[in-house]
């Protein structure tokens, strides 16, 4: 998940509309050159009948049209996306392979008391989880463990810590997140802060 504006990425469909006229006109008229018709009928009998010209204009209307519709919709729909996702009453976060934080919702950041300028790069390590737990257990060599077979902990519950020291428990679920090759490149986690299992101060 990005926290960039919805659309950000999207291609204009008024530029999209204006490539297609552009390689329309190039065909009409290069198809006019090569093969000019038997007998003047139009306007421009070089380049191409009106009904060429109206069907370009029409075609291009009707991609826009669309094009407007479906950058619309997809635009609804990454917004309710991004709603639910900042709006969860969960901890949402996503690592890469080095434990490096990529992704932090809202939620995580109020919890936690780190701000998503503060914490993403950082490593879970050191800010949001202690290197050893209070019973003792190693949660940095947990963690290396967890990172690089995500498939053995879809589920686990651990000490976290947040910005001013305090020790929480939160139970995970996390999922591991594949590349276009389909090797692990990331992992999300998702958490439920469990307040009555906290450690005593």
């Amino acid at each position: 998940p990005e926290t960039d504006s919805a659309g950000s990425g999207m291609l204009n469909p008024a530029a999209i509309c204006l490539i297609f006229l552009a390689f329309g006109i190039a065909w009409i008229v290069a198809i006019g050159i090569l093969l000019p018709p038997a007998r003047d009928t139009a306007p421009f009998p070089a380049f191409g009948g009106g009904v060429d010209w109206a069907f370009l204009l029409l075609a291009a209307v009707l991609l826009y049209l669309l094009l407007r519709y479906s950058t619309g919709r997809l635009r609804e729909s990454e917004e309710r996306y991004r709603t639910l996702v900042e709006h969860a009453g969960s901890i949402i976060l996503t690592m890469d392979r080095e434990g490096r934080i990529t992704f932090f919702n809202r939620y995580a950041e109020e919890l936690f008391g780190y701000s998503r300028r503060e914490i993403l790069g950082s490593n879970v390590i050191g800010t949001i989880v202690p290197a050893t737990e209070s019973s003792g257990r190693d949660l940095d060599l947990m963690m290396q463990k967890l990172l690089s077979t995500p498939g053995r902990f879809l589920k686990n519950r651990n000490e976290n810590v947040t910005s001013d020291g305090k020790r929480i428990i939160v139970l995970w679920t996390n999922r591991a997140m594949f590349d276009r090759d389909g090797y692990v490149n990331s992992v999300l986690s998702v958490g439920t802060d469990l307040p009555e299992e906290r450690p005593a101060p």
